[in-house]
Formats: structure tokens, C-alpha cells, sequence
């Protein structure tokens, strides 16, 4: 585990085309992620995608990434509790179909994946659709740095 500004964060987390930036020159690095990720690559890393300095023109960085807090759920074990049974079908069908298939929904499912804030959103607006407005609730909630390219 690393930290970057007291939030925790895993290097397997990181997609595999992940973007390091080693450009102490810029002056955005103090609040760009990509820097600080770079700051911590662990030892046994030895090659990966990374910015050059040339994406830093006329005093921009089309690569720079603002380092964000973001509040991910995970697990939704109860989350068709209370919808009634010929709708359950339905709506795992469509949760399955956004969050990428089959294994992924379980992945998912089981809190092995996160939910984006995006995605939490997505699965509010269908339930709502479906007549459930009370608050989707997942079984848990955790602030991580937003790694999303």
C-alpha cells in the first residue's frame, strides 16, 4: 500500500496502461497524480507507460491528473431484498449487461470490484425506473484516489 495525501492506494489498482509522469520540470507535478504515482513506483517495477515532457506545452499538460478522492461502493449482497421476484431477472440482467458481463457482476457483487460513483448513480436511476425509490444501498463505502484515465 501507498498514500498520497492520506488516501490509501494499491499499485494493483492501477490499470495496466496506466500513465507515470517523471517530469519534475512542470510545474503542476506537486498536484498531479501521475507524478505522485511515480514518486512511489515500487522497486520491482521496471518499465511502463509514461509521459513525456513534451506534453507540457504553452503551459498546459494534456496528461495531468488532479488528484481526487472519490467515494467508491462495494458489495450489494442486499440489494434485491426488497424488489419483487419477477423483477429480479430484469434488473441483474441489465446491472450485468452495464457492468461488463456475467463474471464481472459477481465480481462486482462480491466487492472484489469497485463501483464508481458513476456507476452507483446508474444503478440508483434503474431501480428508480423500476418503481424503487428508496435509496440503493451497497454494502460498503470507501474513499479512493480516482484512477480513472
Amino acid at each position: 500500500m501507498a498514500t498520497i495525501k492520506n488516501i490509501e492506494f494499491n499499485f494493483g489498482d492501477l490499470a495496466p496502461a496506466w500513465r507515470y509522469c517523471f517530469c519534475e520540470g512542470c510545474p503542476r507535478h506537486e498536484d498531479c497524480l501521475r507524478f505522485q504515482i511515480g514518486l512511489l513506483v515500487p522497486e520491482d517495477r521496471t518499465w511502463g507507460n509514461a509521459v513525456f515532457p513534451t506534453a507540457y506545452r504553452k503551459g498546459e499538460c494534456k496528461f495531468f491528473k488532479e488528484i481526487r478522492r472519490v467515494r467508491v461502493a462495494y458489495g450489494f449482497s442486499t440489494l434485491f431484498d426488497e424488489v419483487k421476484h419477477k423483477e429480479v431477472a430484469t434488473l441483474r440482467g441489465r446491472m450485468m449487461e452495464y457492468l461488463g458481463g456475467r463474471s464481472t457482476y459477481y465480481r462486482y457483487n462480491s466487492g472484489e470490484y469497485k463501483l464508481t460513483p458513476e456507476q452507483q448513480e446508474w444503478i440508483q436511476r434503474l431501480f428508480v425506473r423500476h418503481g424503487y425509490a428508496e435509496g440503493v444501498t451497497f454494502d460498503h463505502y470507501g474513499d479512493v484516489l480516482d484512477l480513472s484515465e
